[in-house]
């Protein structure tokens, strides 16, 4: 674990976990997790802080362009949705107003697959110059199969009815991961963003899309994944979980949900 580590240290300008100032549980958690990198805590934005009239208001939040895009059908954003893609989206000014190229952005309750932590070096040098978003960890959509050509004609004839606002025909390609190397695949489809790395190009194109914010913090990057607007990629193996994975997906000490 050291020297993945130490790789990660060396390749990024920046580490960041972002965190609530009242999670101080997680914060104890990640001392043991992420002991030997070198991250700095990114203060998330807290939902008891806001109401959901306020962002409104002020044009930080369009719940408009939310219930048109949600994938998970018509429906607005909770308030700690709202707060982590506000979170990730501060993070995406900082890089650009701090000038940093590359940054690996943790949650504060990430946890480390340490028996494969040291395929990362290698994972990593298979990256083109050219990535913007590398998911370090992920659900859904993991590796390239046979049965997801059946669900690509499957979503191709919903979206020639216009079934969903996300997705278009012409983008129903890029649902599922495709061969890349043999520890990274080009991303589709995937969910939550507990570890991922982001380039300088990565964080304006997302920032210019979440401003306003209408969507979750990851299914923000599906969107612009699916459309073609990143080079993004997944690692084969996943280096890092989120502890709710852990427990069974339980989300009983969600600060998003409870």
């Amino acid at each position: 674990m050291k020297t993945a580590y130490d790789f990660l240290n060396s390749y990024f300008d920046k580490i960041f976990v972002i965190s609530l100032h009242r999670a101080t549980d997680r914060q104890m958690a990640l001392k043991q997790h992420l002991e030997g990198l070198n991250y700095e805590i990114f203060w998330a934005v807290d939902k008891k802080n806001f109401t959901v009239e306020e962002v409104i208001a002020s044009g930080v939040y369009d719940e408009v362009k939310a219930l048109r895009f949600n994938r998970h059908g018509v429906r607005k954003l909770l308030l700690g949705e709202i707060a982590c893609a506000w979170s990730h989206r501060n993070i995406y000014e900082t890089i650009l107003k701090e000038g940093y190229e590359r940054v690996l952005i943790f949650e504060d309750d990430v946890v480390p697959n340490n028996h494969k932590l040291e395929l990362l070096p290698h994972t990593f040098q298979q990256l083109p110059k050219s990535w913007e978003l590398i998911y370090l960890g992920f659900l859904q959509n993991e590796e390239v199969t046979s049965k997801n050509w059946r669900k690509k004609q499957f979503y191709k004839l919903l979206a020639t009815f216009n079934a969903y606002k996300w997705l278009t025909r012409k983008h129903v390609n890029n649902l599922y991961p495709k061969p890349y190397s043999s520890h990274l695949r080009i991303a589709g489809l995937h969910d939550c963003t507990h570890a991922y790395a982001i380039s300088r190009s990565g964080a304006e194109k997302l920032l210019k899309a979440q401003t306003p914010i209408y969507s979750a913090a990851d299914e923000l990057m599906t969107h612009e994944v699916i459309r073609g607007n990143l080079n993004a990629f997944i690692c084969n193996p996943t280096f890092f979980d989120q502890e709710d994975f852990v427990r069974g997906h339980v989300n009983t000490d969600s600060y998003i949900w409870s």
